[in-house]
């Protein structure tokens, strides 16, 4: 699967993908948002989770390394 793909289907359909395949790899917060990072076989998934509102505002899927810049203190070695 590529990210193009886990993007285009429909969003149970992503969630379920990464509670079934997924491994979570840090979280992170931001004022009322959480960001969940998970990887995805050779990707990476960034969902946006609204915590006062429960509410999910975005997922993006991305390979992009640099992208995890902001995980760096929060996943282990």
């Amino acid at each position: 699967m590529q990210p193009a793909d886990f993007t285009s289907l429909p969003a149970d359909q992503q969630l379920d993908t990464l509670y079934f395949t997924g491994d979570i790899l840090a979280n992170r917060y931001e004022g009322d948002n959480i960001f969940l990072l998970y990887n995805l076989r050779d990707f990476y998934v960034e969902l946006r989770y609204d915590a006062y509102n429960n509410k999910l505002h975005q997922v993006t899927a991305f390979r992009d390394t640099g992208k995890l810049e902001p995980y760096l203190p929060y996943l282990s070695v």
